[in-house]
């Protein structure tokens, strides 16, 4: 079982829209065959006042999302692991990304 991330106090800028995963050459499924997608976050900690970019994989549907916005991925892990030619490979996935509640955009 991997831990899910807290993210409480991190708020998720949207950074570019998402594409499709690839592995060799093809889209990325999961093993009951939905499509899997790749979203640039902005992660923003206020408490520690900094932010970092993140790649995201969600399962399903393309989500439909507008740059900029904030969102809330739901059941976030982290997943690290070494690539073939030795080097850490951070890999970030959620079940979704759900719009933020529009209030918080404004106090952004």
């Amino acid at each position: 079982m991997l831990p899910v991330i807290n993210t409480d106090g991190t708020r998720f800028r949207v950074a570019g829209t998402a594409r499709p995963k690839q592995v060799r050459g093809e889209q990325a499924c999961t093993r009951d065959g939905r499509p899997v997608w790749v979203v640039r976050l902005t992660a923003i900690e206020t408490g520690r006042n900094s932010a970092e970019t993140i790649w995201v994989e969600v399962p399903g549907d393309q989500p439909e999302l507008t740059i900029d916005d904030l969102v809330l991925p739901v059941r976030l892990i982290y997943t690290p692991w070494v690539n073939r030619k030795g080097e850490l490979v951070r890999t970030f996935r959620a079940d979704q990304l759900t719009p933020a509640d529009p209030a918080s955009r404004k106090s952004a």
